[in-house]
């Protein structure tokens, strides 16, 4: 039995769109010798498109170490080429004819993009492999004539069809012998290069939430792909532009943050760019060990671009654009702008940007993006956005004119918090997560100065009596404008050494943080204490109510007076 890479238990073959892969699945599954490796369902992005390299995917990909590699593609039903057009059609059971790709031409181009995505990748270049067996062919599983469809840049040897499944070595060897005798010498492509062909095509990846939570039990739970994550990367490998929606907790920035890192490990020189400035600082973090990756908010790169070309030209790019859009928002037109002209100063642009929270970002700020690609019609563009979550009031409008891929599953927060959260969603239904946990809590007291005194003994309890570490709590504070009276409310009152406050900082496993719901969007934390509620009307801030519940992953608790916290109940 050959490695087959997925393994697909019957119940998805069985769920496949196309009946013929999996017919043919099945053959190279159970018929090949384990030496062979055989990928189903390939994906990639090229550096470079050329005229016979191009981005694409390919059906199967054939390894075997004494070989090379072929590329396979298959077309289901009966099959007809009309020369007079050159087009290929498909035929159903009804007779009806469907126009598909010419599948010759699908397997030819995957033969060469393949090889030149391995060319892309310094582990593949150390292997020294100049001229390794690489061959294509088509398979038709449904049909029983083969040699009615050979043709001269179609031999029968490399023409699958219903007889070839059940002699599938027969015909992968000959198939493999054929552009043996037509390349000549070449060299075995070995173990190393299968082990290679594997890690770039089939990278296993974990991806874990941006932060540790108490609960060991829960958080195992999260670390396993949901459905949706493994659709939207499979989406994402072969498509430059694309706009990923999804509720909160749907995965939004885990996704964005390894689409990123899979780019730049690629040999893209990549940006990942947020709004929300906490959040750059969290993924900068993250990500400091990735080569070619970028790690910034938007104004942190407008402030960085500006700065440079002011000091390469000798201009003052704010003060112009403060000239042409007088009396205009410094940080919403004045810098977007001011980024804009630094462009045409700065030589150096981004291969791929990765945009996370794009329902922040104003219509100015997408055209500077745009123009900081080396590509602009090209190169990958990827923006990851909840319309739930725009807070800050921003344009929904992206520069992607394809439609969205939408994430439904929530696989953040436990189903009691998801619950809470989604009374105050509007959009796309989103599955709860099967993730039981704790009933939200809720902390009434009268006045400030008395629910200050209930937060901080709630947290000594979990420091010092429950082992819960200071680092998994935060404070968020709904009543931005008054943020100063929460924050010295608590700040007055004592810690368990070591845990102290901390400020609108950047946290670590001493500190219980204190933070606004608007800046700590796009973050989450294992616990959260949801403050400054009473002097806000709870019916016409939604948006708000909605980002604050969902960042916490594993226990809710609100606080208020006993009006505010029965409102919520």
């Amino acid at each position: 039995m050959s490695e087959m890479i997925p393994s697909l238990t019957e119940r998805q073959l069985k769920e496949l769109p196309s009946n013929a892969e999996a017919k043919l699945y099945r053959a190279l599954r159970d018929n090949l010798p384990q030496d062979y490796a055989v990928f189903f369902q390939v994906g990639w992005i090229l550096r470079r498109e050329d005229d016979q390299a191009r981005d694409g995917e390919a059906d199967f990909l054939v390894c075997h170490p004494s070989h090379g590699y072929l590329c396979i593609e298959v077309k289901g039903g009966g099959i007809r080429f009309d020369a007079a057009i050159g087009e290929w059609f498909s035929v159903d059971r009804h007779n009806q004819q469907h126009s598909i790709k010419n599948p010759v031409g699908q397997a030819l181009r995957a033969k060469y993009s393949i090889w030149s995505k391995l060319s892309e990748q310094p582990s593949w270049r150390q292997l020294q492999l100049r001229n390794v067996l690489r061959g294509h062919a088509v398979f038709f599983p449904d049909i029983g004539n083969k040699r009615a469809l050979s043709r001269p840049d179609n031999p029968e040897t490399l023409i699958g069809a219903s007889q070839d499944l059940v002699e599938i070595k027969s015909w992968v060897d000959k198939a493999f012998g054929y552009w043996g005798d037509d390349a000549g010498s070449f060299s075995p492509l070995g173990n190393r290069g299968v082990d290679v062909i594997r890690k770039i095509f089939a990278r296993s990846f974990f991806v874990a939430p941006l932060v540790s939570s108490r609960l060991a039990d829960q958080e195992a739970r999260r670390l396993e792909l949901t459905n949706d994550q493994v659709r939207v990367l499979d989406f994402l490998r072969s498509r430059r532009r694309v706009a990923v929606s999804g509720g909160a907790g749907t995965g939004k920035t885990v996704l964005a943050l390894e689409k990123a890192r899979r780019l730049a490990r690629e040999g893209f020189n990549t940006l990942l760019t947020c709004y929300n400035r906490q959040l750059a600082d969290h993924l900068s973090a993250i990500c400091s060990d990735v080569g070619n990756l970028d790690v910034m908010s938007f104004h942190q790169l407008c402030y960085g671009r500006v700065d440079r070309a002011n000091k390469l030209s000798g201009r003052d790019l704010i003060s112009e654009a403060k000239g042409t859009y007088p009396g205009q928002n410094l940080y919403d037109v004045q810098l977007p702008n001011a980024f804009s002209y630094s462009l045409d100063v700065l030589e150096d642009r981004y291969d791929a940007i990765v945009c996370d929270e794009g329902q922040d970002f104003r219509e100015e700020f997408w055209v500077p993006l745009e123009l900081l690609l080396s590509d602009f019609d090209n190169s990958p563009l990827y923006v990851f956005y909840d319309d739930n979550q725009n807070i800050y009031a921003r344009a929904g409008t992206f520069p992607i004119t394809d439609e969205p891929f939408t994430l439904t599953t929530n696989c953040r927060n436990t189903a009691p918090i998801h619950t809470a959260a989604y009374k105050h969603y509007k959009g796309v239904p989103v599955s709860p997560p099967k993730l039981e946990g704790d009933e939200i809590q809720f902390d009434a007291a009268p006045s400030r100065s008395v629910q200050a005194a209930k937060i901080n003994a709630r947290i000594v309890d979990l420091i010092a009596n429950q082992g819960v570490s200071a680092g998994d709590i935060t404070v968020l504070i709904v009543d931005a404008l008054n943020k100063a009276d929460y924050y010295s409310a608590l700040q007055r009152l004592p810690l368990p050494k070591p845990a102290v406050w901390l400020q609108e900082g950047h946290r670590n496993a001493n500190t219980v943080l204190m933070e606004t719901v608007k800046r700590f969007k796009g973050l989450e934390s294992p616990i959260v204490i949801l403050w400054g509620l009473d002097a806000i009307d709870l019916s016409a801030n939604d948006e708000l109510l909605y980002v604050g519940m969902s960042r916490a992953k594993s226990l809710l608790v609100v606080v208020g007076t006993s009006a505010t916290c029965a409102s919520f109940q």
